[in-house]
């Protein structure tokens, strides 16, 4: 496996304590495709599993939450300086803006979630591929 991620067909090798993994791609988030080495009595067997890489959704949720306030001062007084009809009021702001912000996030958490899995899926299919063709030769 080593040689094969020099070549650069696995992505993220790295040997672990009872195997190895690599990199699968996902959309926003990425994931380890961990292949533990079972022993059996017909020989070793690699068993694959996909966890999620747990850094980029820890800063993307910081980054989130971190940004929602800062975002309704900003946006209050950039509507008021260039806008003259805009009320001068702060809560006003907040009444619209925090909806329209906070409302659709666990909507587009699910789709970041879900679809940065399918596309992990894919990814790990083809770094399988690419595995069981190495072994085999």
């Amino acid at each position: 496996m080593r040689a094969l991620s020099q070549r650069g067909k696995l992505p993220g090798f790295e040997e672990t304590a009872d195997g190895f993994k690599a990199l699968a791609y996902g959309w926003v988030f990425d994931y380890d495709l961990r292949y533990s080495v079972q022993e059996g009595a017909n020989g070793s067997t690699l068993v694959p599993t996909l966890e999620l890489k747990r850094k980029m959704p820890a800063i993307v949720i910081a980054a989130l939450l971190l940004s929602i306030w800062p975002g309704v001062w900003i946006t209050d007084s950039m509507l008021a300086t260039y806008f003259s009809w805009y009320p001068r009021e702060f809560w006003k702001t907040c009444a619209w803006y925090l909806p329209v912000t906070v409302l659709p996030m666990p909507w587009v958490w699910k789709t970041a979630m879900g679809r940065s899995r399918m596309l992990a899926e894919e990814s790990a299919r083809e770094l399988a591929e690419r595995i069981e063709k190495e072994l085999k030769s």
